[in-house]
């Protein structure tokens, strides 16, 4: 596992393309192999192969971003794309855009006076999406050799496909399970945790639910701020359901999802006797803000002895853990992790489920068919 990534840079700026490939290099896991000015350049190199990663501008001349990542994933489909993001309205729309198209994640432009902490800031998080991206890589390597070199054999673990199909899945290990598993009678609130893959995980999720669903869903996904309220916009458009960024005081209703706002903590409020969204400006948790560890916590103050289906979907890190630990301790919850196979980045549900408090694995084409099933009784 010596080998570093091989990086493509694209940016139209030669400031911005210095900044990266130091930021890059500076990470110990990448090498920049190339940069280009423009989209046209950037398909050049690679056509000429040997890239793992690319560093994608948003705004570019000739091909924009949007643009040259729609002809990288219909050439290049497996091949991990990280947009580059400038911030502000419009820059925002277009990355919520990028990421529902399979952009793996976004980093933003360094901005201030601060230099040194914003390329800190960059290098530390590409180091995380470098690690994650080598992991994978080299785990499909020594599964494709330990399949030439052993038989298949039957696996005794099992993962919903579908509704009522199982399938065998060898990572499964039902009997490391620690706790008894929980049925929910009548659920009383959805709560939803997603990180790096998480937009486009959250419009598989919400486009598969009916618009008559009967039960609030609380989301939260790591995001800055502009960037959310893009985000509920689109899925709202996408969705039967109602879909909007949270604000103070708004009430918590049946049928319709709020989407926790970038840069606060979103939690439960009580307003003449409702319950209702109330936001905090504390710290971040796990270094993001909004934290679902914050908003299940609340929950779990809030809710007691009710009925909570929880979902932690794709992300980096652990946020959600001890939320789900937290909602067990206090209520009835019953909680879905996102199957390894289909996560950008199997780290949050990993962590709930290494923890022992996933109760049900499940792909993420098949997760809004589990959240009918539970929530009509079926489950």
């Amino acid at each position: 596992m010596g080998d570093k990534l091989k990086v493509l840079v694209v940016d139209d700026s030669l400031v911005y393309r210095n900044i990266l490939t130091r930021a890059v290099e500076d990470t110990g896991l990448a090498e920049v192999k190339y940069t280009a000015s423009n989209g046209e350049i950037a398909l050049e190199r690679l056509e000429q192969g040997e890239i793992d990663v690319i560093l994608l501008d948003v705004y570019m001349p000739k091909l924009n971003g949007l643009e040259v990542l729609r002809i990288i994933k219909e050439k290049y489909e497996d091949k991990p794309v990280i947009m580059i993001s400038s911030g502000g309205k419009d820059s925002a729309e277009l990355t919520v855009k990028a990421l529902e198209m399979g952009a793996m994640d976004f980093i933003l432009k360094p901005s201030g006076s601060n230099m040194e902490r914003n390329m800190e800031r960059i290098k530390s998080y590409l180091h995380i999406l470098f690690a994650q991206i080598l992991t994978k890589k080299y785990s499909n390597v020594f599964k494709e050799a330990a399949k030439k070199r052993m038989p298949s054999k039957q696996s005794t673990d099992f993962k919903m496909e579908g509704k009522g199909k199982i399938t065998s899945k060898p990572y499964r290990c039902e009997e490391d399970r620690s706790l008894a598993k929980v049925k929910l009678e009548d659920v009383d609130l959805i709560l939803i945790a997603s990180s790096t893959g998480g937009p486009m995980a959250l419009e598989k999720v919400l486009t598969a639910l009916p618009s008559d669903i009967d039960v609030p869903i609380l989301i939260v996904q790591h995001m800055p701020p502009t960037f959310t309220k893009m985000l509920a916009e689109t899925l709202d458009k996408k969705s039967k359901l109602s879909v909007r960024e949270g604000k103070a005081g708004c009430r918590i209703e049946p049928g319709v999802c709020i989407l926790a706002p970038g840069g606060f903590h979103m939690v439960i409020g009580n307003k003449g006797g409702l319950r209702v969204i109330d936001l905090e400006d504390t710290p971040p948790v796990h270094g993001v803000k909004p934290a679902a560890d914050v908003l299940f916590s609340s929950v779990a103050e809030h809710y007691r002895g009710r009925d909570v289906l929880a979902i932690v979907l794709t992300g980096m890190g652990s946020d959600g853990t001890d939320g789900v630990r937290k909602l067990k301790s206090y209520l009835n919850c019953y909680c879905i992790t996102q199957s390894r196979e289909s996560c950008v980045v199997y780290g949050m549900p990993k962590s709930v489920y290494e923890a022992g408090l996933s109760d049900e694995e499940v792909h993420i084409d098949d997760i809004g068919g589990r959240i009918i099933d539970i929530v009509s009784g079926r489950g």
